[in-house]
């Protein structure tokens, strides 16, 4: 296999080349969308939080009772040889996406469907995110209610997702949108976790109504450690329309900040005094500077 030209993925159990990926249209992922995921991303060619990253996975999997699984050993084993084989693609990119998959197989059968492969990450939009923000656009969308599944798992049901992202785009190109939780207060973004600030103070949605972020765990630690306080309480619409600065956290693009809702700027759409002093200590963190993101 030329490595050079092609990614290298892998599913049940075999290296292919990624546009070889295949599951049937028997596989329950593919009939009822019942697909754990998990996605992770390296920074100076490492992963990033692995081990959180394998802890949401197992509740993940656990909630969707798809078992069968590798353990996270061999995870982590089969995670080193995925970026071995695609070496070629890190020397060019420098950092890329991972995305880890499994559903239960097909159905009536024992056997999981389980699946590793690369996705590029679009650094100039990264790093233009982290400089100048992202628009954001309260959607009419709410999230799924709490007694269908848990909002802490990671899963390929997203309609909601995208239903929110398609509203924002017909009112800002450009823009994701925000989803509404059932007593009309905001949740989350398709790619981020969000949280206001107002008055140097920090407040994010409960964390069991919205994805647990491994991205905004990590942040918190470091709000921790310089100082910045954080509160779980909901979030109303009115808080984010006054807040002085909302952060965005996700996995691909680290932590950014919305430079307008709905059309309305936020801090005149410039970077916030929080964002700033969060968005260092989060690169001294990863080891890669305000360069992180930036490309080849």
């Amino acid at each position: 296999m030329d490595h050079q030209t092609e990614r290298v993925g892998m599913i049940h159990g075999s290296w292919v080349r990624q546009s070889q990926m295949q599951i049937g249209v028997e596989d329950t992922g593919f009939r009822q969308a019942v697909t754990a995921v998990e996605r992770l991303r390296t920074y100076g060619g490492r992963i990033f939080s692995l081990e959180a990253h394998l802890r949401r996975w197992d509740w993940s999997t656990s909630k969707l009772a798809i078992s069968g699984l590798p353990d996270a050993d061999q995870i982590k084993l089969d995670l080193s040889e995925l970026l071995v084989r695609n070496a070629a693609l890190l020397e060019s990119e420098k950092d890329v996406g991972i995305t880890m998959f499994a559903t239960p197989g097909n159905a009536g059968d024992d056997t999981p469907t389980f699946g590793l492969h690369l996705n590029p990450l679009q650094h100039g939009k990264i790093a233009k995110h982290r400089q100048d923000g992202q628009p954001l656009v309260i959607s009419d969308v709410q999230q799924p209610a709490t007694t269908s599944w848990p909002r802490s798992i990671k899963s390929r049901s997203r309609i909601h997702y995208y239903l929110a992202d398609q509203f924002a785009n017909d009112h800002c190109p450009g823009s994701l949108g925000i989803l509404l939780d059932q007593d009309g207060t905001i949740t989350e973004t398709s790619n981020s976790n969000l949280a206001t600030v107002i008055d140097g103070a920090i407040q994010s949605p409960p964390s069991e109504r919205v994805l647990s972020g491994v991205t905004q765990l990590m942040v918190e630690i470091l709000a921790e450690e310089i100082g910045i306080p954080w509160a779980k309480a909901p979030v109303t619409i009115e808080q984010l329309f006054r807040a002085d600065e909302v952060l965005m956290m996700g996995t691909d693009g680290g932590i950014w900040f919305a430079n307008s809702i709905s059309n309305q700027p936020v801090s005149g759409g410039t970077a916030g005094p929080v964002y700033q002093r969060l968005l260092a200590a989060f690169d001294e963190m990863t080891g890669c500077g305000a360069g992180s993101s930036d490309g080849p």
